[in-house]
């Protein structure tokens, strides 16, 4: 395969992973919003693992690709054990898991209310239960199980971009 046809499927991929994980957030944000359903701790923990991979991703496009794009596909790993764990909690754990420990990475009481900076507080802040939440579902599958397959495609996205732009001798 020549070299230009490699750096196009490069490229290629890591684009179709920074649209997923857009994709996904906007997902995410929409349900909270627009759907009213509370995001939990875990939930908050997989949206910062989605943002780290978005930025990687982005930056990676302009500079230092391999490496940008190995740490957006640590993220996007991560990510997925984040969505496996709250999986597991939601199938096996939901008698005992009631509630997971509340988290507000930005304290909403600092912004002005209806601001990007408090609505973005708003979108960092979880409050459900981590049981709860794992169960709810989209399009008839657990949000779970999408996060968990989104994660997955991503980190995969990636590493192929990763092998398809290395040189070759």
């Amino acid at each position: 395969m020549a070299a230009d046809h490699r750096r196009t499927l490069s490229l290629a991929l890591a684009s179709l992973a920074l649209l997923l994980g857009l994709a996904a957030l906007g997902t995410v944000l929409y349900l909270q919003f627009a759907g009213d359903i509370q995001p939990c701790s875990l939930c908050i923990y997989q949206r910062v693992a989605d943002l780290a991979m978005l930025l990687a991703i982005s930056i990676g496009f302009f500079a230092g690709r391999r490496w940008l794009w190995s740490l957006a596909a640590l993220a996007a790993l991560g990510g997925a054990v984040l969505a496996g764990w709250q999986w597991h909690l939601a199938n096996s754990a939901t008698r005992k898991v009631h509630a997971c420990a509340a988290i507000q990475l930005l304290p909403q009481e600092n912004f002005a209310s209806g601001s990007f900076a408090g609505t973005l507080a708003g979108a960092l802040a979880g409050q459900g239960s981590c049981a709860i939440a794992g169960q709810q579902r989209f399009w008839n599958l657990p949000i779970t199980h999408w996060s968990v397959t989104v994660f997955l495609l991503c980190a995969l996205c990636l590493l192929l971009a990763i092998f398809f732009s290395a040189r070759r001798r």
